[in-house]
């Protein structure tokens, strides 16, 4: 970006840093929104002078932002590394797309279930800092950004030495909690979830899978529910099923009916079967009405007297 191009409301702060050019104050003489030289996008973000010893970099800030950068996980900002420009020592972290964790939460387009999603990825990025034995010591909803996809990205890794992951549970229950209060939704399901737990018991990993359970049960979750099946939805099923108990209806009462009426008509009788001997040809001398009367089996021929 040309530093020419940059606003005039940065006069009195700085347009350029260190071959960076200055493309939004972030933070009055801490941190900027800048483009590098090769046109990719960075925060640059003044470090404390805590963090330095005799005009350099104290050895355990050192290696603690030598974890940081060590990191290879779509869910935290990547450190790209510690730059000086006249006597200001600043970090440059990766630029993330998107809206902070509070203006993603202050939409309209953000429902209960929506932030349950995001609140829940939160907990899991953050876990996995712990498990790499780094406290993150500044959450708060600046520092978590919500992507276009609905991806969470942690941000700004404290550079100080923050040991004790319960300060990072005590922030995240703090940051969710203050959320779901301004958004007036203490008796959602998250908001529930919150008032049970409790600091001193609540571990990440736990808090995580509470939620995925609220997730996967979320067809049995009224509050969830409303949000997740439209009317029009329910609407269509309701007709579809409504479309297959009435054709399937039919079907049976077709079958009960043909049956029925196959019962009560009355059968043609079945004419008697003549025996064999009724169908032989009368013998010579014997009238067809005699041999029709003689019984089975006898005979009517009659032997002639000479």
């Amino acid at each position: 970006m040309d530093t020419a191009t940059v606003s005039p409301s940065f006069a009195g702060d700085r347009s350029e840093i260190g071959g960076y050019a200055v493309v939004r104050t972030l933070a009055p003489q801490q941190s900027w929104l800048a483009d590098a030289p090769g046109g990719r996008r960075v925060v640059l973000k003044v470090l404390d002078d805590d963090c330095l010893w005799q005009g350099q970099l104290h050895p355990n800030i050192k290696d603690r932002l030598g974890r940081v950068r060590e990191l290879a996980h779509v869910g935290v900002a990547n450190l790209y590394g510690v730059e000086r420009d006249e006597g200001l020592t600043y970090l440059v972290w990766e630029y993330v797309e998107g809206k902070t964790l509070d203006e993603y939460a202050a939409s309209p387009a953000c429902g209960q279930r929506d932030l349950l999603v995001v609140a829940r990825e939160l907990v899991l990025d953050v876990e996995m800092l712990h498990a790499r034995g780094i406290v993150h010591g500044t959450i708060k909803g600046s520092n978590a950004i919500v992507g276009p996809t609905g991806r969470v990205v942690i941000t700004h890794v404290s550079p100080l030495l923050y040991s004790e992951p319960g300060e990072d549970v005590a922030a995240v229950l703090a940051l969710l909690g203050e959320l779901v209060e301004r958004r007036g939704e203490q008796d959602s399901p998250l908001g529930r979830l919150l008032a049970e737990a409790g600091e001193e018991e609540t571990t990440l990993r736990r808090l995580a899978a509470r939620m995925g359970a609220l997730l996967d049960a979320r067809e049995s979750e009224p509050a969830l529910a409303d949000e997740d099946v439209t009317e029009g939805r329910r609407v269509r099923r309701r007709a579809l099923i409504g479309a297959v108990s009435a054709a399937v209806l039919g079907v049976a009462l077709f079958v009960g009916l043909r049956q029925y009426a196959n019962a009560q008509t009355p059968q043609r009788p079945v004419p008697p079967q003549a025996s064999p001997a009724a169908l032989q040809p009368p013998t010579q001398g014997e009238s067809p009405s005699a041999a029709a009367a003689a019984p089975a089996g006898w005979s009517t021929s009659r032997r002639v007297v000479r």
